[in-house]
């Protein structure tokens, strides 16, 4: 049997762990025969388990999927066998290894950052002279106008309407305006969305060198929106925006170059791509270096992630948390339950092990105890059955006294979902 692709090997790890960007990656590799032979029944099993726990785009590609026909039904996932599991053993079972590989972090290396919700804007905000706009009659003033009536300055918000002055404007061949109307068809923003309609905009625009215009065209090209998927086409627009500093557009190179998606997998273009992305603030390549650095490098490594952790970027605050629990377990414990309070399971299940141990902070089973049940009731396949068997072990410790007092603890704790 050939060997699975490193990146899909990794991709697969982290999504059998509960890890939602990889479930959704590896949904897509299925989805779009990437690395994989194309198996529509795993892409839908995958961008399910996704879509799940919140991932914004799986939900979306699942539609997508399903317009065109396919059976998005989900497949019933095999249960865990729950296994008992005495305190000890399940500290062990969390300990993290000595090296920097295989440590529990998240190895998958992030794909490209959802696109701003609210990509448009009005320069800057303020009041807005609709009347004065109007009487100008020209196709900036039309965008502005569009802006007025999707943003509701200087008139009742009405989105329709914006789509009627941005169409005005992108016919006259106003950059502009052909970006605001792809992102309205992109959307379905006071229209159906649209996908056919919003790349030919974004080309419109993305031709009169539009950089954003560029970067959401070759995202649309990559994931074979409005057109069949094609790396090659992407990678030759991605090289557009970032010539003139589309700090998304950079990161994304980095991604190609580094799963060899439509390209040659090419560690050094991967790095320097990131680099430069990372140096604008963009999280998902800080992050994405700190994996490739972190085994010949950890210093640096760890200064990418802290730099990511900082920026809010939950797997990295994970990665950074794991990394520091030998040399600062102040400080993993510190990350570990920022990552965990925005919902990774793996940071649950180690935080836990520090506060049964009071490594790095005040020891408290009561607590460990509900962030298990936490990463129990949300996590999948190994994580699940590990906080199951945390479960049954700090049971046996606390009682039902016990337990009963760390659940009345939960609403302090925000933990009560």
């Amino acid at each position: 049997m050939a060997r699975e692709p490193e990146i899909i090997a990794a991709y697969r790890k982290a999504a059998e762990a509960g890890e939602m960007t990889a479930q959704f990656s590896l949904g897509e590799a299925y989805r779009l025969g990437q690395k994989v032979a194309r198996d529509t029944s795993e892409a839908v099993r995958w961008l399910h388990r996704a879509a799940a726990q919140g991932h914004p785009q799986a939900g979306r590609t699942l539609q997508q999927m399903q317009a065109q026909g396919i059976d998005i039904t989900p497949p019933a996932d095999h249960p865990t066998p729950r296994q008992r599991q005495s305190l000890d053993d399940l500290l062990d079972s969390l300990k993290p290894a000595s090296g920097p590989e295989g440590d529990g972090g998240m190895d998958a290396p992030l794909i490209a950052p959802d696109a701003d919700s609210d990509p448009l804007d009005l320069d800057g905000g303020g009041s807005v002279d609709v009347a004065a706009l109007k009487q100008a009659d020209t196709p900036a003033a039309w965008v502005a106008l569009g802006n007025a009536y999707r943003q509701g300055q200087g008139v009742d918000l009405d989105e329709v309407e914006a789509v009627s002055w941005y169409t005005k404007a992108a016919k006259a061949n106003d950059p502009h305006g052909q970006y605001a109307l792809a992102v309205m068809y992109d959307q379905g923003l006071g229209v159906r969305a649209n996908d056919t309609e919003a790349l030919r905009w974004y080309l419109a625009a993305a031709k009169a060198g539009d950089a954003q215009a560029q970067y959401n065209l070759a995202n649309m090209i990559r994931a074979g929106r409005g057109c069949p998927a094609d790396s090659k086409v992407a990678e030759q627009w991605y090289k557009k925006a970032a010539a003139q500093g589309e700090a998304a557009a950079l990161f994304s190179l980095g991604a190609l170059y580094e799963a060899g998606q439509g390209v040659d997998v090419d560690p050094v273009k991967a790095e320097d791509f990131y680099r430069q992305a990372a140096a604008l603030g963009v999280a998902e390549a800080q992050f994405n270096l700190g994996n490739l650095l972190r085994g010949r490098d950890l210093d640096a490594a760890l200064d990418f992630y802290t730099q990511a952790s900082e920026q809010g970027l939950r797997q990295a605050q994970l990665n950074l948390g794991l990394l520091l629990q030998d040399s600062d377990a102040a400080s993993a414990s510190y990350w570990l339950r920022r990552a965990a309070k925005a919902g990774d399971t793996v940071a649950m299940l180690n935080l836990a092990a520090l506060l049964i141990t009071g490594r790095g902070v005040g020891k408290d089973e009561a607590e460990a105890y509900l962030w298990l049940e936490q990463a129990q009731r949300h996590g999948h396949g190994t994580v699940a059955a590990i906080a199951g068997k945390g479960v049954t072990a700090l049971s046996k410790v606390m009682g039902e006294d016990g337990i009963a007092a760390a659940r009345r603890r939960a609403p302090l704790l925000g933990l009560g979902g």
